[in-house]
């Protein structure tokens, strides 16, 4: 095996694994289960104020809380969503 051919196949090796690392990247965003304040109201393109009303209302309500910091379910957020259930 020359030099060249040995650097090729190093090249090689090392596109493959960065590939893997962006579709790994990738795969772990979309599979999030839970969303934060700031994440849900950015999603829904409404205030913290509008989220903090909902969850007073009822209309959409945090799944978990751990100390201070709340959580949204993203199926939950993603199905009123696209359900139209939420509403300022």
């Amino acid at each position: 095996m020359t030099k060249d051919e040995l650097m090729q196949d190093f090249e090689q090796v090392v596109r493959k694994v960065v590939n893997q690392m962006q579709v790994d990247r990738q795969t772990s965003k979309d599979e999030k289960l839970a969303l934060t304040r700031d994440e849900t109201a950015e999603l829904l393109d409404v205030s913290l104020t509008t989220l903090h009303n909902w969850n007073k209302q009822g209309i959409l309500k945090p799944s978990a809380k751990v100390g201070k910091r709340v959580y949204y379910s993203k199926d939950e957020v993603l199905a009123r969503l696209r359900g139209g259930q939420v509403s300022a």
